[in-house]
Parts: structure tokens; C-alpha cells; sequence
């Protein structure tokens, strides 16, 4: 009987933690909404002194469904030392460092752009492929400028860069498609 009686209690402990897993929080806030799905993202962790960087989750809701996709883990490495050719790299999702923005990418309803500031600097920016539960990370420090395209998307990222013999920072712009491959780039600079 005691057996018994353990092991239904254990059952509705698993069952009430996946059940909980799956509920929004009362916190969370929707920051995107397409007409069909919204985004949340909900601190997790507000940052300290010794790091900088808030834990966040990012939620989605869709068809009465609600789905946790991520948490961010502020101790995670930027992918830039993968970067070659001006390329994004593949990150494990659970190596995403920040999340304080999300939006939907439109005409691709499996991809979501997140970008965070987990270092007080440089802005980090991610493509999240919520079909194939994939990141990748974008070479730009600054963030997203913007999306465009008619017969295929881009994303216009911004990236700061520095003018050793004159001085000073600069801005540049940088195309890539929704696969992260560089397209082209535009220098500011003055």
C-alpha cells in the first residue's frame, strides 16, 4: 500500500512540474504578437553586480498551446570566434547569453530574432528556428535595423567599429540572409 501510494504521489509530482513548465507565467510580457502566436519574454533572474546580464525565458503561445522555448544563460560565450567569412555561426540553444527583445521574422513562421546586452556593450543577436529547435548568432554588435526583401527576407543588422587613425566610432550595416550567409555591407564611416 505504501508502495502504491508513493508511486502515485511521484506520478503527480512529474505530472504537475511538466504541466507547470508549460504555463505562462503571470509576469511574462508579450512582446510580439503576429495575429496568430505571441511572444513573452519573462525575467527569470534580474542581473547583479557580477553579472550583468538578466536570465530571461522566451515563450511562445499559439492555438491554446503555450510552450517555454528557452531560458538564457547569461555565463554562455559568444559564438564570434566561429564566425568566418562575416557568417553566422550555430549555437546550442541553451548557450544563448540574453534575450531582451523577440520578435516573429515575417514569411518564415518557424523563425524568431532575439537579441539581448549581456555584457553592458555589445548587443548579441540570434535567428531561433522553433521547427528544428536551432540557433544561430549574428557577427553584428549592435542589433537589428531592420527586415527586408520581396521575394526573399533579409535582416539589415547595425555593427560599431572603431577608426584608430582618426578616432572615434563608427557605424556600419550589414545584410545577411535568414540563414546568417553575409550578403553585403555598408560603412558610415565619415
Amino acid at each position: 500500500m505504501m508502495k502504491k501510494l508513493l508511486t502515485t504521489s511521484l506520478l503527480l509530482m512529474m505530472v504537475s512540474s511538466l504541466s507547470a513548465q508549460n504555463t505562462l507565467p503571470a509576469t511574462a510580457q508579450c512582446v510580439s504578437d503576429d495575429g496568430q502566436r505571441k511572444l513573452y519574454l519573462n525575467l527569470e533572474r534580474k542581473a547583479t553586480e557580477d553579472d550583468p546580464a538578466n536570465v530571461m525565458s522566451v515563450w511562445l503561445t499559439e492555438n491554446g498551446r503555450t510552450t517555454k522555448l528557452l531560458t538564457t544563460n547569461p555565463s554562455a560565450e559568444g559564438a564570434w570566434s566561429r564566425m568566418t567569412g562575416g557568417n553566422a555561426a550555430s549555437v546550442d540553444i541553451r548557450q544563448i547569453a540574453t534575450a531582451d527583445k523577440a520578435i516573429f521574422i515575417p514569411y518564415d513562421q518557424n523563425l524568431i530574432y532575439l537579441e539581448g546586452c549581456p555584457d553592458a556593450r555589445n548587443v548579441y543577436s540570434y535567428i531561433l528556428n522553433i521547427s528544428t529547435n536551432t540557433a544561430i548568432q549574428l557577427p553584428s554588435n549592435a542589433g537589428v535595423a531592420g527586415l527586408v526583401g520581396e521575394d526573399e527576407t533579409y535582416i539589415v543588422m547595425q555593427s560599431y567599429r572603431y577608426d584608430y587613425e582618426n578616432g572615434g566610432r563608427y557605424s556600419v550595416l550589414q545584410v545577411y540572409d535568414l540563414n546568417g550567409q553575409f550578403f553585403k555591407e555598408l560603412s558610415l564611416q565619415k
